[in-house]
């Protein structure tokens, strides 16, 4: 198993179950968190316990898979600008076409009843900078675009790294990450930071060098210590959600607490688990089935979440009958709609922006 998939063949071309598992994990995090919110705002009553606010940590496991990839699918990729921009290329196509066409739907909305999107916001953010997920003072239209520009950030730093030969990228990480800790403590000390550079020096990239890092060591040691890297990062990774009991403000655009609770945890983690598919464990369909559509399901699931919602309010009423039926129904519902969302939109936008960038820079390895 570890040479089917560590062998001299471009790794890319050979996907991880171990990380489509983790990434139905990941979106399932997010999804339960807001099904929380969402009973706790239209159903009157509560079934769902507090500590599912916990699943916010989902997005810092998205983080870490996101470093742990990059490093995965540019392994063999040698140095140079064309090899740069192809990788971005094909990071933008991922990112931006399917956001586009979900902000755009939502932007209708908003055109049409304000209220439904902005109930609880007096500024209106700047649609300009929404489209291009370009930082601001105001969260993105479609407010979880927050993640996407630390997302783009990260491709674009992992882009220059890539015009480093392979045995400095390592080198280039550690110097970003020297920089960012320099900048976060000139920069981010203040009160009011301005919104680029807590963007450029958000500890958060911490939880991407973590993943990446666990990557470098998935083809130093081939997986060798899963056990007990998979043991004690999870335990790690579990522990940095109970913190947040104690210090919840930390959580939104992230401090040097919160990195820190989670880097070391998300490093074991992927480590260890990737490590347990290379000893040939096999992983659930289902998760492996949610994580393919879980950037679908991660852009659509507030606004399933909303229209159900508000469905809910209108004839919610005492006891926790209607919560036992409803529950079920905002998972299902969401996951459906990630799930058309993904066949119909997400992977004939993807066929489209591949044969452009093959297209314009040829067959690449990454």
């Amino acid at each position: 198993m570890t040479k089917a998939i560590l062998a001299d063949v471009n790794p890319g071309q050979r996907q991880l179950d171990s990380i489509r598992a983790l990434r139905g994990i990941a979106v399932l995090l997010v999804l339960m968190s807001h099904i929380m919110s969402v009973e706790n705002k239209y159903a009157g009553d509560r079934l769902l316990p507090d500590w599912l606010e916990f699943g916010f940590s989902g997005v810092d496991l998205f983080f870490g898979i996101s470093g742990f990839i990059m490093v995965y699918v540019t392994w063999k990729l040698a140095p140079g600008a064309r090899q740069a921009l192809s990788f971005l290329s094909a990071r933008v196509g991922r990112i931006y076409p399917l956001y586009w066409v979900v902000t755009f739907a939502l932007m209708l909305v908003w055109w049409q009843s304000p209220h439904l999107v902005f109930a609880s916001e007096s500024k209106i953010p700047n649609l300009l900078h929404s489209y291009a997920l370009w930082p601001s003072e105001r969260d993105p239209l479609l407010p979880l675009g927050w993640t996407l520009i630390h997302e783009m950030y990260f491709y674009l730093v992992f882009a220059v790294l890539l015009l480093l030969p392979k045995n400095r990228r390592l080198i280039g990480l550690a110097a970003w990450l020297g920089l960012v800790a320099v900048g976060f403590f000139y920069w981010l000390s203040t009160e009011y930071p301005p919104p680029i550079p807590r963007v450029i020096f958000s500890s958060l990239s911490l939880e991407f060098v973590a993943g990446a890092l666990g990557a470098y060591g998935l083809f130093a040691w081939k997986g060798r210590g899963w056990k007990w890297s998979l043991i004690v990062g999870a335990g790690l990774f579990v522990l940095g959600n109970f913190w947040f009991a104690f210090d919840p403000p930390d959580k939104m655009w992230g401090h040097w607490s919160r990195a820190f609770y989670f880097a070391p945890g998300l490093l074991l983690s992927l480590y260890g688990v990737v490590g347990w598919e290379l000893s040939g464990a096999r992983f659930s369909k289902i998760l492996c089935r949610i994580g393919d559509q879980s950037y679908s399901l991660y852009l659509t699931h507030l606004l399933t979440l909303s229209v159900l919602g508000r469905l809910w309010m209108m004839w919610a009423g005492p006891g926790m009958a209607d919560n036992l039926l409803m529950l079920p129904i905002l998972l299902l519902g969401s996951i459906g709609i990630g799930q058309l969302t993904y066949q119909f939109l997400e992977r004939p936008l993807l066929g489209q922006t591949r044969k452009l960038r093959t297209r314009w820079f040829g067959k690449t390895e990454a």
